[in-house]
């Protein structure tokens, strides 16, 4: 993997964890992001800085960070790819469930959307992956 793929993955992963949290009704911070990732605050500060300019996420000084509208579609698209291929590793592929999350990790990055929508199609319209978490709806 090139440096470029590597930063971009990263900031997938942000925005993949602070859209979790929010679906758990937890609250975003430095400190609760430092603890998710086992970094530093100011490890964290400087990728939500970088996430700002993105425009994904959104931060006021001691209030939560926040998906902006195009944050949370962004994280909605790779927790559905991630979801969808859990789901297909599982009923199609005769994978573990302790097993899926792992391959998930590195396919969900995947850009080529015709390779989701195929999937999409092979599982029929599916909602709930093999864990119970909901798939974001996506219009591919």
């Amino acid at each position: 993997q090139n440096i470029f793929m590597k930063k971009t993955i990263e900031k997938e992963n942000y925005l993949k964890t602070i859209y979790k949290m929010n679906e758990k009704g937890q609250s975003v911070t430095v400190t609760s992001l430092s603890q998710y990732f086992c970094v530093s605050k100011s490890t964290v500060s400087n990728m939500i800085k970088k996430l700002v300019v993105m425009e994904w996420v959104d931060t006021k000084p001691y209030q939560p960070i926040l998906l902006t509208v195009f944050g949370k579609e962004k994280a909605a698209e790779i927790i559905y790819k991630h979801r969808l291929i859990e789901l297909y590793l599982v009923e199609k592929m005769g994978f573990d469930l302790d097993e899926v999350h792992e391959i998930a990790e590195e396919i969900e990055h995947i850009k080529n959307a015709n390779f989701f929508k195929r999937i999409q199609e092979i599982l029929g319209d599916r909602d709930v992956d093999p864990h119970g978490s909901v798939i974001p709806k996506q219009n591919y």
